[in-house]
C-alpha cells in the first residue's frame, strides 16, 4: 500500500498541509529545522515516494538534483566513488530525491540524457568530471532554465581541486629527507595539465625544458582499468631504474602508478620508503592500508560536496578552487620478515 500524506501526518501529528508544505519545501514553511527533519525521517522510514506528475504540469520545482558522471573517471578515481556517495547521503538528508546517469562520448547522445532527465523532474545538474560537448551542455542548461555546476569542468559554474600546495609539499619532504634525484611521472603530452604547472613553479630558477629533461617522465596514455595503470607504474619505473639506478625519489600522476612502482622496487631490492621515497595521489585504500610509506594527497570531499551544493543554487558564474591535502608519510619499521614479496595488490 503507497504511503500517503495522511498517514504522515497521524504519525507526527501534524495537519496534512504542514507536512506537504515540508515535503514540497514550499518557501512560506515557517516550520522549525527539527520539526522538517522529524518530518523527512518519517517519510523516509515509511516509504514515502513522491509524485511529480502534477507538480511538472503545474511547472513546480520538484527539488531534484540529476548527478551526470563521466563513467571513465567514476570507474578509475576512488575519489570520485566517494564524492558521489556524500552528494547522495546529503542530497538525501536534505530531504532531496536524486537521479544518477552517465555521460559517454558522444555530445548528441548526452544533451539527450539531460532532456530525459529534465522531463523526468530534474530541476538542478551536478556535473562530475570532463564531459563531451562542456559548451553544448551548459547551453542546454540554460535553455532549460536549471540549475548546474560542474566538478572539475569548463563550465562557468564550477568547482575544482587544485594540486598546487599538495605537490609543493611533497617536494618540499623529498627536500628535506635529501633526495634531489628524483623522477616525476606523467602521462605523455602532459605540459598543459595541472600536475605539470604546480611541478613547475616550483623550481623557477629552471626553464621548462630543462625541468622536463631533469625531472620528468612520460607514461603512456593506454589507461583504460586501475590494473593497467599500476602495470605501467611499474614498467615506467623499471625503466628509470634501467637508465639511472641512483633514483631516490619518484612522484607518480596517481597512486594506482605508484602501486606498479612499489612492486617494481621490492622486486629489484630497494626497500619503499628507505632506498626510495614514494609519492603518488589521491590516497587510495591500497595506499592507505600499505606497509610501506607512500605520501600522497587527499581529496576533501566534504568540502567539495558542500561547495557544490552551494553553488547550484546560484544563478550567476562562480569558479571555486579548493585544495586537496598533502599526507606525508614516512619510513615505517622494516624487517626481512614482515616485507611484501610479490605484488602489493594481487
Amino acid at each position: 500500500m503507497a504511503v500517503t500524506l495522511k498517514m504522515i501526518s497521524e504519525r507526527i501529528g501534524l495537519s496534512q498541509a504542514a507536512v506537504s508544505q515540508i515535503l514540497n519545501r514550499k518557501p512560506n514553511d515557517l516550520s522549525s529545522e527539527e520539526t522538517k527533519k522529524r518530518v523527512f525521517a518519517i517519510a523516509e522510514e515509511l516509504g514515502y515516494k513522491q509524485k511529480f506528475g502534477h507538480k511538472l504540469l503545474r511547472g513546480d520545482s520538484t527539488g531534484t538534483v540529476a548527478l551526470l558522471i563521466d563513467m571513465k573517471q567514476l570507474t578509475n578515481e576512488e575519489h570520485i566513488q566517494r564524492l558521489i556517495i556524500k552528494l547522495l547521503t546529503d542530497l538525501e538528508q536534505s530531504g532531496r530525491s536524486s537521479y544518477l546517469s552517465f555521460l559517454g562520448h558522444d555530445e548528441k547522445k548526452n544533451l539527450e540524457a539531460i532532456g530525459d532527465l529534465a522531463a523526468r523532474g530534474a530541476d538542478s545538474f551536478i556535473v562530475i568530471g570532463s564531459a563531451t560537448g562542456e559548451k553544448a551542455i551548459e547551453e542546454e542548461f540554460l535553455k532549460l532554465k536549471k540549475n548546474f555546476v560542474g566538478f572539475g569542468t569548463e563550465l562557468s559554474r564550477d568547482v575544482t581541486v587544485s594540486c598546487e600546495q599538495s605537490v609543493k609539499a611533497v617536494l618540499d619532504f623529498f627536500a628535506s629527507e635529501g633526495k634531489t634525484n628524483f623522477k616525476f611521472l606523467l602521462l605523455e603530452n602532459f605540459y598543459s595539465s595541472a600536475r605539470f604547472k604546480a611541478f613547475r613553479k616550483y623550481f623557477p630558477q629552471l626553464s621548462e625544458s630543462e625541468v622536463v629533461e631533469r625531472f620528468c617522465v612520460a607514461m603512456p596514455r593506454t589507461v583504460v582499468s586501475t590494473d593497467t595503470m599500476a602495470q605501467i607504474g611499474y614498467e615506467t619505473t623499471e625503466f628509470i631504474f634501467q637508465k639511472d639506478p641512483t633514483v631516490s625519489a619518484l612522484f607518480y600522476l596517481s597512486d594506482y602508478f605508484a602501486v606498479g612502482g612499489l612492486n617494481f622496487l621490492l622486486k629489484s631490492g630497494r626497500i619503499p620508503g628507505k632506498d626510495v621515497l614514494v609519492a603518488g595521489y589521491n590516497n587510495i585504500h591500497a595506499v592507505r592500508t600499505c606497509f610501506f610509506p607512500v605520501s600522497t594527497a587527499e581529496h576533501p570531499i566534504d568540502e567539495s560536496a558542500e561547495s557544490l551544493l552551494a553553488i547550484l543554487n546560484q544563478n550567476n558564474p562562480c569558479k571555486k578552487i579548493i585544495y586537496s591535502k598533502a599526507i606525508i608519510r614516512k619510513e615505517s619499521s622494516f624487517t626481512p620478515q614482515n616485507a611484501f614479496h610479490g605484488h602489493i595488490l594481487q
